[in-house]
Order: C-alpha cells, then structure tokens, then sequence
C-alpha cells in the first residue's frame, strides 16, 4: 500500500465506539459508497491486514484524512 494514496479513517458508532484506520484509496471508495447508501454491512480492509464489517445504520461519524506522502524522520 506504500504506492497508493492512504486515507485515515475514524468511525464513531452510535454506542460511543470509535475506530480508527488507515485504509487505500480503493478501501475508501467502498466505504463512502456503503455510507452514502445508509445502511447494510460494508466490508473493507485496513492496512494493518486487519478486515472490518461496519454497519452503517450505526455510525455517528466519519472522519477522514487523506495522506498523499509523509515527510519526516
């Protein structure tokens, strides 16, 4: 994934869970499309190998910032 754009995602659910993950560009498509539908299950996958099932008619929030590259030590 260190090619391809990365997005950092925070999700906040209606029970005051909140996660974070940083997922590609592709992930974040999937996502946005699932939350703009309102609701079933979306399936993605984090760039820490970890898969995530959200359901939408449960989250809050979304917070996300996109990062094209890192500059740093």
């Amino acid at each position: 994934m260190s090619d391809e754009q990365r997005t950092r995602v925070e999700i906040g659910f209606d029970s005051g869970l909140i996660v974070i993950a940083t997922i590609s560009a592709k992930e974040w498509d999937k996502l946005q499309k699932g939350l703009e539908a309102g609701s079933g299950i979306v399936r993605f996958d984090g760039e820490d190998m970890a898969g995530y099932h959200v359901d939408v008619s449960k989250v809050s929030y979304v917070k996300y910032e996109q990062h094209v590259g890192r500059v740093g030590f």
